[in-house]
């Protein structure tokens, strides 16, 4: 299959050694996900529409597909940012493009096509089969379908059916023609299966067939919202198609020769603007596409940089909405709109991340003393309770298993990156109160680190293990100053060799420890950090290795960029960063777009043409 990544002039044009996908996503949170061969449950056009009784951004499946008859197969992906074409061995084209704004999807071919449209309507993790119908009827020039769910008897302990909601997907054309099929078939998600993601066979429902070439998609929780929506859409199609393409022309080039780093970086930032979100009250970046599609405090802290390049005012909500949810005993959960339970451990790193990245952010913007102030007043309560209730004898700050973003272990006690996030919330309170308190508290913990971690020229995992893992580089980049660039080098030229990947990837752990996996789980985790490569990882190594000594380990810091651009622009989905690869042979698994993934790529960039 032929990869086209096309921004403005540029344009990189290769073979795919794989099968890919494409994904799109607009300013509301809504999003489309299609793969070229192995299909997925996860597939299709997501509404984010509406708010639960937390207020969290809610997601809802609509579309399955829209199936064009006899396309044939994929020979040509083009991912124009804006929108996506792909193009087929019969001659057919469909171009997709989700305009800002709207709870729509629209979709232009070449010529005129006959399609089956698939409906799917549903929660993204519900895989209930019981309680859907689906009504279909010709409104306002509009096919009109409007789907209930209900909750079933012996799902509930009342002894009526319950509604769960209602929605309704219009559907306006060129040719208005249209023909019901209305039938439930079973569906095999060959995707799904591979990577241990069940269920992977589902019933869903051929709603319709339709000829167009050209036509719209549209979202509401009533009626008339998703017809006048429709209607509007295509009435100005070409309109919002172009508003589209200005939006996306916004992004920075970069000035390095290399064409491919070049267009690597554009798709970066157009994966971190599709996964930004202001939808009302309810703002923020998802954590990645297509199923981590909620607000994750640690992601965003980590990508906060490159938020802040592309929209400033996004970046400062996200801020003042990590700092709200900090909880009175100085945690904050994993995902916002989310209590801390035994269903929704925390996030022990988030807060020294966000530290991290508000100390990095007022040395080139300047904070307002009204923000400073917010800040302060959360993180000096944090502290107090973490002194008090994560805090050793020692001195050194303690995670309760699963807590730690290696959270398929339990990894309980005083890991190496909870210390550098623990001194990072120690340095950006000195640095807005003066107080020499906290200055005296960092240097304290500095030197506990240096002595229950610091072990023969090595730093240890935790202070009671040995274990090499790629923590180590959190550490580096979270608090260089822990060492001096000679031991740093010493202590990675230790573990390079037990975790560098051949193809240019950085084990999760040593690949030679007894529990290292060399090929991905999938859904199931046993590989997760016991051998999978994380590309936020690969790519925050990588500018490590540059900060330490960049002539030394220019190599290693090569073999993981290439790795990494290579991800980028033929391998997965078309543009995207995914969240991991296998250690054993490169890649693109896990969530195939992932926030952290792009950021940290983009950054090694910012540091290397600064």
């Amino acid at each position: 299959m032929k990869i086209v990544n096309k921004y403005k002039n540029i344009k990189i044009v290769k073979d795919a050694e794989v099968g890919t996908g494409l994904i799109l996503g607009n300013n509301l949170g809504n999003y489309f996900y299609l793969t070229d061969s192995e299909e997925s449950r996860y597939q299709g056009f997501f509404y984010a529409g509406g708010s639960n009784y937390k207020d969290e951004l809610e997601v809802f499946k609509i579309i399955d597909g829209i199936n064009i008859i006899d396309r044939g197969e994929v020979e040509e992906i083009e991912n124009n940012f804006y929108e996506v074409e792909r193009k087929f061995k019969s001659g057919i084209s469909e171009k997709y493009f989700l305009p800002d704004g709207y709870n729509s999807l629209c979709v232009q071919t070449n010529k005129k096509v006959s399609a089956q449209v698939v409906l799917d309507m549903r929660h993204p993790y519900d895989s209930r089969e019981s309680g859907r119908f689906y009504d279909i009827k010709l409104k306002d020039e509009c096919v009109l379908i409007k789907y209930t769910k209900y909750r079933e008897k012996n799902e509930d302990t009342g002894s009526v059916d319950k509604k769960e909601f209602t929605l309704y997907l219009a559907i306006k054309t060129d040719k208005n023609i249209f023909g019901k099929i209305e039938k439930f078939v079973s569906k095999y998600y060959e995707k799904d299966f591979k990577r241990n993601s069940f269920p992977c066979n589902r019933f869903v429902y051929e709603a319709i067939n339709i000829e167009f070439k050209k036509a719209v998609f549209s979202v509401a929780k009533t009626p008339k919202k998703a017809i006048d929506e429709a209607n509007e859409v295509f009435s100005n199609f070409k309109k919002l198609n172009d508003k589209g393409r200005d939006l996306y022309g916004k992004l920075k080039i970069i000035k390095v020769t290399d064409e491919e780093i070049k267009m690597a970086c554009l798709c970066s930032q157009n994966s971190i603007y599709s996964m930004m979100v202001e939808n009302h009250n309810r703002k923020g970046a998802y954590a990645g596409l297509p199923w981590f599609f909620q607000f994750w405090h640690r992601d965003e802290a980590i990508s906060l940089l490159q938020i802040y390049n592309l929209n400033e005012g996004l970046a400062k909500e996200i801020i003042l909405a990590q700092i709200k949810f900090i909880t009175d005993d100085g945690q904050i959960a994993k995902k916002r709109f989310y209590e801390i339970d035994n269903n929704e451990l925390s996030s022990v790193d988030a807060l020294g991340w966000l530290a991290n990245r508000i100390i990095k952010l007022d040395e080139k913007h300047n904070f307002s003393e009204d923000l400073k102030v917010e800040i302060v007043l959360k993180f000096e309560q944090a502290i107090v309770s973490l002194i008090q209730k994560r805090t050793s004898d020692d001195g050194l700050a303690i995670s309760y298993k699963n807590e730690t973003w290696m959270d398929s272990l339990e990894r309980a006690g005083e890991r190496i990156e909870i210390q550098a996030c623990r001194l990072n919330m120690y340095r950006l309170l000195y640095k807005f109160t003066k107080n020499d308190q906290y200055e005296i508290l960092e240097k304290e913990l500095k030197l506990k680190i240096l002595e229950k971690f610091y072990v023969d020229g090595v730093l240890r995992d935790g202070s009671d293990d040995g274990t090499i893992r790629s923590n180590i580089f959190i550490m580096a980049y979270l608090y260089q100053e822990l060492l001096d660039n000679k031991k740093w080098e010493v202590c990675f030229d230790r573990i390079l060799p037990k975790l560098f990947l051949e193809w240019g990837g950085i084990a999760s752990l040593d690949v030679t420890d007894k529990d290292f996996i060399s090929e991905d789980t999938g859904e199931n985790s046993l590989s997760y950090h016991n051998g999978n490569s994380w590309y936020w990882i690969n790519n925050l190594t990588a500018l490590v290795l540059y900060k330490t000594n960049c002539h030394k380990y220019s190599n290693y810091i090569n073999k993981i960029m290439e790795a990494s651009t290579n991800e980028i622009l033929y391998k997965g989905i078309v543009g995207h960063h995914s969240e991991v690869s296998s250690a054993g042979k490169q890649t693109s698994s896990g969530c195939e777009a992932q926030l952290w993934s792009s950021a940290m790529y983009l950054e090694v960039f910012d540091e290397i043409i600064k």
